[in-house]
């Protein structure tokens, strides 16, 4: 079987939000899939265009370009994909159409066409995934996402990037109040190992925040597990949650062999976007991009620091 994997570092500034960010930053009510005007579609480019200014930023201040990953969806940010291509910086585009529960091309069966014209280096996919969902539901995703794998390791263009979302889904589980933490990490590995027994092999695994060591240790030993998986990378998410609880994260994750970064977003963008859509000056504008290139090699530096 052919060898997957990225087993380099990736520092990834995660923005592909669709729904939750138009909700969010600009009060777009309506259906996943409703289409802002252009007098709406304007202000989040400029939006998600502070958040890639932020990036390059952190890149000035010191973080390795090698490093350093964007993720971004081509319907707000296409220009910005096309520039970090034209830095070097690696590019990852998401393929599922977005707040939706089950898994679902967001191009439909064109997603490969799409794929085609982005180019990105990573293809992703956020899937929610409970070994006792809906049988019907987990083996319709499974369908799909197998169909994404096989293309991605058909050739040698792209990665394949698998954000994994582990609910709580039994009763037991929704009336825990410590699911995270006693329960999630054994449901993500048997969801894991589901998803690569169907044939599923993504090259990197976007894993949720863990707070034991050993609960990393073992997620990324069955991301690892068969000899053709040696090199598969893990990065952790930040869930949005505060930055204290993101840098704890980090610092459980970072010395595990297997984990080789993170992809955090909102903790990084969320208040320095909200401040600057108060009144977009370009004053404020410089402000929001210093507040999240600082916030963002913030992180890299708790990493750093940590797996060292």
């Amino acid at each position: 079987m052919k060898e997957i994997g990225y087993d380099r570092p990736l520092f990834i500034q995660p923005f592909d939000h669709r729904g939750s960010f138009t909700r969010k930053f600009f009060d777009f009510s309506g259906q996943p899939r409703l289409e802002p005007n252009l007098d709406q579609h304007s202000p989040i480019v400029a939006a998600k265009t502070l958040i890639y200014r932020g990036l390059l930023r952190a890149i000035e201040l010191g973080v390795d370009k090698e490093q350093v990953g964007v993720l971004v969806d081509a319907q707000y940010g296409a220009h910005i994909l096309d520039d970090a291509r034209r830095r070097g910086i690696p590019t990852a585009c998401p393929t599922e159409m977005s707040g939706q529960s089950v898994f679902h091309f967001e191009y439909g069966a064109r997603w490969t066409d799409h794929i085609r014209y982005v180019q990105p280096n990573m293809i992703k996919v956020l899937v929610r995934y409970h070994p006792e969902d809906d049988a019907l539901n987990n083996r319709e995703q499974l369908v799909r996402l197998k169909q994404i794998s096989d293309y991605v390791h058909a050739t040698d263009d792209h990665y394949f990037m698998f954000e994994l979302l582990v609910p709580a889904t039994t009763d037991e589980e929704k009336a825990a109040d410590d699911y995270d933490v006693a329960m999630r990490p054994q449901r993500m590995i048997e969801s894991i190992r589901e998803i690569q027994d169907y044939g599923v092999e993504p090259d990197i695994w976007k894993i949720e925040g863990l707070d034991r060591a050993e609960d990393a240790r073992a997620v990324a030993a069955q991301t690892r597990s068969g000899d053709h998986r040696a090199k598969v990378g893990n990065i952790l998410l930040g869930r949005g949650s505060n930055a204290e609880k993101v840098h704890e994260w980090l610092r459980v994750a970072a010395p595990i062999d297997g984990f080789i970064g993170f992809t955090v977003g909102r903790t990084n963008f969320s208040e320095p976007i909200k401040e600057c859509m108060k009144a977009p000056t370009p004053d404020n504008a410089n402000i929001a991009v210093e507040a999240i290139a600082q916030n963002y090699k913030g992180c890299v530096d708790v990493w750093l620091d940590a797996a060292s």
